[in-house]
């Protein structure tokens, strides 16, 4: 079966290739990258439980380019989700975490699929980041019942043990939820509810990160736009079926990868992952039986 190429792989023996090209994009911030990438946008099954699709967004004054979604049924076999852990090596030094290349948080943590997770600082702040920096997080996130820390900002997307999924679209997590999350992620503001999308959603466009769920249908929605405004992109994770939504970390952070495995997907990063960060949601799944 043809397999359809819709990511960058980066050998090894390229990471020095691709550490200078991290310096030189961290100058120009938020970039048109469809050259980097290719869209198929005929949705597939590329994992048990776990969908693939691409939409090509017609360019209007709130974007343009690829948008990447997966749709993941919570209810589906072998479906785990992953939320990056606190770094004890980083804990020693009084911060939380050190910076990742996402393809890097695919292979050694054997998922299926990863997006960038939410907003954090990270030093030395005089030069672009670089992998193994130490980082904190802005946003409260939950990894395996185990929570980063407390912001009264936070919005919380939270995974019970049953993966039953939570989005209040208030602030900040309650004291309750954060001891039933096993997982959760925080993000900026819940612009999606119950279907609909709030009138003064932002409509600048930039690179963009959103997660969504249907909690009725146990379904769970990652998108990663190449270029689009936070309000696109949310009215296109409704138009796939997520009731409620929100923003994740993006712009330069903005990347959404594939692990190995995936039918008709080739491993690698869809788009994105020029820029290591400190946090990940990610999924792990069954590979599905050879066609």
């Amino acid at each position: 079966m043809q397999e359809f190429c819709a990511a960058v792989v980066t050998p090894s023996k390229y990471r020095n290739a691709k550490l200078a090209l991290a310096f030189a994009l961290a100058l120009f911030g938020s970039a048109d990258c469809a050259y980097w990438e290719r869209c198929t946008p005929q949705p597939r099954e590329i994992f048990s439980g776990v969908t693939y699709g691409c939409e090509l967004l017609e360019r209007t004054e709130q974007g343009h380019g690829a948008l990447h979604w997966v749709r993941v049924e919570l209810g589906a076999p072998g479906i785990e989700l992953y939320v990056t852990p606190l770094d004890p090596s980083a804990l020693k030094d009084g911060f939380q975490y050190r910076l990742r290349w996402i393809e890097d948080a695919v292979r050694n943590e054997r998922l299926a699929v990863a997006i960038n997770g939410s907003l954090f600082t990270s030093t030395p702040n005089w030069r672009p980041r670089l992998p193994g920096d130490l980082a904190r997080g802005v946003e409260t996130i939950v990894s395996d019942h185990v929570t980063s820390h407390f912001w009264e900002h936070t919005y919380l997307l939270w995974f019970d043990d049953n993966l039953n999924a939570h989005l209040r679209p208030s602030k900040p997590p309650k004291p309750e939820e954060l001891r039933e999350a096993k997982w959760g992620i925080g993000g900026q503001a819940v612009w999606l509810q119950e279907g609909k999308i709030w009138s003064g959603s932002d409509r600048r466009p930039d690179s963009r990160t959103a997660i969504g769920i249907d909690a009725k249908r146990k379904l769970l929605f990652l998108a990663v736009a190449e270029w689009a405004s936070p309000h696109l992109v949310l009215e296109q994770l409704a138009k796939l079926g997520a009731r409620d939504a929100m923003l994740l970390d993006g712009g330069g952070s903005s990347a959404m990868a594939i692990g190995e495995g995936g039918r008709d997907l080739a491993r690698g990063t869809l788009f994105g992952g020029w820029r290591p960060v400190a946090t990940f949601f990610g999924i792990r799944a069954r590979r599905l039986n050879s066609p």
